[in-house]
């Protein structure tokens, strides 16, 4: 190529360049304007989709690479009501550094998709309608959906205690989509419990026990697993039971001979049971010492290796490697 013609295509190049750039701009601008609720009802708006939207933003271009990849470009082009947790790019790079990927391409594409799907909830929430709780997302596991907690401190919103909502409340006309600082990892039965500061006491005991490491891996040889998790009012439900058995704090409590073992007692191995499979009055054989019952006459409740009755608080909590069940009082094998 002459050198003329060589200049003249790095010209056309820049041109082009600044070009699209241009017209990124002024899409911005657009998606701006239309989105604006002059009555600020909360009713979804006319206008351009969540698609639109990260198209249009610069700091997107991964994550619209991936949706293109996985053919869910399509879904957020439609009438779909969701609310997308959207990773920058930055958050991409760290994210695929970390787990050895040279591109968002090289992320084998069912994963991709599911990764993605991770980052999408049903229906339109905006900052001020979310709660401190566990959410379904669009991402799947055996046909169930996974769950992501997410925490709103006042109007500071994580997720997992992985990404932070950065700029919140873009509100399109399928979607509401919050930018988020870190791509989410599909989540252990640890990443929840970790998540939930109502698991606070039972995360501190799992951690010093190493069994944090047990629930938080995924190719775990005993996963899949039912966990029957107290959390924090069951043990201080423990504590209050009786005042004679020495247990006066938490401390005590993390002092238990064979804490490994109790916590154990908690979960079930090689099992995905959901609150739909618990059958009344059936044993179970949790991986610690003992066994209890299942009763589902009233509610669902446990009858412990004490005795004593134990009730299901909240229930079928899906991680990638099993199922939480919240419990009011700690499990007792004797």
């Amino acid at each position: 190529m002459g050198t003329i013609s060589y200049f003249a295509a790095l010209e056309k190049r820049e041109i082009m360049k600044n070009l699209k750039s241009i017209l990124r701009l002024a899409l911005i601008a657009i998606i701006i304007t239309s989105c604006v609720d002059d009555d600020d009802n909360g009713n979804r708006l006319n206008g351009p989709t969540a698609l639109d939207f990260l198209i249009a933003s610069p700091d997107h271009t991964a994550f619209v690479e991936a949706l293109e990849l996985t053919q869910l470009d399509f879904t957020l082009s439609q009438d779909n009501s969701l609310t997308i947790f959207a990773p920058t790019d930055p958050a991409f790079n760290r994210f695929l550094a970390a787990n050895n990927f040279s591109s968002v391409g090289a992320i084998p594409i069912d994963q991709l998709r599911q990764l993605l799907q991770y980052h999408m909830q049903a229906g339109l929430r905006t900052v001020d309608q979310i709660n401190s709780q566990y959410y379904k997302t669009q991402a799947q596991t055996n046909s169930f959906q996974m769950d992501a907690f997410v925490l709103n401190n006042n109007d500071a919103i994580t997720i997992n205690k992985v990404a932070t909502v950065t700029n919140g409340d873009n509100r399109l006309s399928n979607a509401v989509v919050h930018v988020v600082d870190e791509v989410l990892p599909l989540p252990s039965i640890n990443d929840l419990v970790e998540a939930n500061p109502s698991f606070d006491n039972l995360s501190a005991a799992l951690g010093q026990e190493g069994l944090d490491l047990i629930l938080g891996d995924t190719d775990n040889s005993s996963a899949p697993f039912t966990v029957f998790a107290p959390d924090n009012n069951a043990f201080d439900n423990l504590i209050a039971l009786d005042p004679n058995d020495n247990l006066n704090n938490l401390q005590d409590v993390l002092n238990i001979n064979n804490l490994d073992n109790l916590l154990l007692y908690h979960v079930l191995g090689i099992s995905r049971l959901r609150q739909v499979d618990f059958e009344d009055a059936t044993t179970l054989n949790p991986i610690g010492m003992g066994t209890f019952v299942i009763n589902t006459t009233s509610g669902v409740s446990i009858t412990d290796g004490s005795n004593t009755t134990v009730r299901l608080t909240s229930t079928d909590v899906t991680a990638l490697n099993g199922v939480i069940h919240t419990v009011d009082l700690v499990l007792r094998n004797n």
